[in-house]
């Protein structure tokens, strides 16, 4: 069982690997890739999450060019086959 949707490896500044995995259920679509992320995340306070949401934000331009879709409320992902689905 998946607990999150996007997970990641590495910090930025640098590499960071991200881990995407598809919320529909039934579906096991899963993605990695890679990214070099150049700015530091903001200091712990402002970036609730120890730097995956900073991250999670700098990857959003790629998860959406791999067809990828951010679910409504933002609280997940469809790969690009469910994306097509209705439900």
């Amino acid at each position: 069982m998946r607990v999150m949707s996007l997970m990641t490896n590495g910090i930025a500044p640098g590499p960071v690997r991200f881990h995407l995995a598809c919320d529909r259920m039934g579906c096991r679509a899963e993605v990695s890739f890679d990214l070099v992320i150049a700015d530091s995340p903001p200091d712990t306070p402002e970036d609730h999450r120890g730097g995956i949401p900073h991250e999670a934000g700098q990857a959003r331009p790629y998860i959406r060019d791999m067809g990828w879709h951010i679910t409504q409320g933002g609280e997940g992902y469809r790969c690009p086959a469910c994306s097509l689905r209705r439900g």
